[in-house]
């Protein structure tokens, strides 16, 4: 699940920043690569997952606004780097913007109002194995 959507980007960033980043050189505008745009999103929310994991389950369900501007500002940064143009100063430093918000909400001092924090009790495990005398078969 992505946090933000192409709406978003657009809203964000606008239709013609979107055309250049997915749009070929030497080839005329025609529409935004949503499916190019998609892939940066999920890689971008995966990426957020990654940092909001150790606090919170995943995916967030209650997604502020805050969130969405942050998987916008490295799903932009992905799709210079993986697109046609090179990532400029504005959106390097939004960039390192965002992944610094990212591990503050990751070490605790900027907390995801609404979020479910993870079971950390004694007795929870991140992996749980079967048995030892489990004698269930594959098929």
């Amino acid at each position: 699940m992505a946090y933000a959507t192409l709406a978003d980007m657009t809203t964000r960033y606008s239709e013609r920043e979107l055309l250049e980043v997915t749009t070929p050189p030497g080839e005329a505008f025609g529409e935004i690569d949503a499916g190019m745009v998609g892939t940066a999103l999920d890689d971008a929310s995966s990426e957020m997952d990654g940092y909001f994991r150790r606090r919170y389950a995943v995916p967030v369900q209650n997604v502020p606004a805050k969130m969405v501007s942050v998987c916008c500002a490295l799903a932009r940064f992905n799709l210079c780097e993986t697109g046609y143009v090179i990532a400029g100063e504005k959106v390097t430093e939004a960039h390192k913007n965002a992944l610094s918000w990212l591990r503050r909400v990751s070490d605790g001092s900027f907390v995801l109002e609404g979020a479910l924090t993870p079971n950390t009790s004694e007795t929870w495990a991140s992996f749980q194995s079967r048995p030892a005398d489990y004698q269930g078969s594959f098929g």
